[in-house]
């Protein structure tokens, strides 16, 4: 049962084709462009957990906890500053958690989508 405005709707539509559906292209799962963002976010990835992780950890552990007064914010009486420990719950044996994997594949896709405009400006 179509209403007068999806035949209308349909007629607009047919106007801007020439008839034939063009050339069809198959589809790839494996494309470059696939390729580049996914190694860019393994590197990236990689890169995090191997390089940066014992040095982010080390200068947090020597920089210490925020305090105020000499007592950190938890002790002082702010109840909601204590640390979330299920999202920072982890069976890596150095600590790689959630946030961490969140925030080096998001470097990681930002690498490989700049990669990609790059190369397309040379292309």
């Amino acid at each position: 049962p179509r209403t007068a405005f999806h035949r209308n709707v349909a007629k607009r539509v047919r106007v801007g084709r020439s008839g034939s559906r063009g050339r069809v292209q198959p589809a790839r799962a494996l494309s470059d462009a696939n390729l580049v963002v996914s190694g860019a976010t393994a590197a990236m990835l990689f890169v995090g957990r191997f390089a940066f992780l014992p040095f982010q950890r080390k200068s947090i552990e020597k920089a210490g906890r925020p305090r105020q007064n000499d007592q950190d914010y938890y002790e002082a009486g702010d109840v909601r500053s204590a640390e979330a420990f299920s999202v920072m719950k982890t069976n890596d044996p150095v600590g790689f958690n959630l946030v961490d994997v969140l925030a080096w594949g998001a470097l990681g896709h930002a690498l490989g989508y700049a990669a990609l405009a790059v190369s397309s400006f040379q292309a």
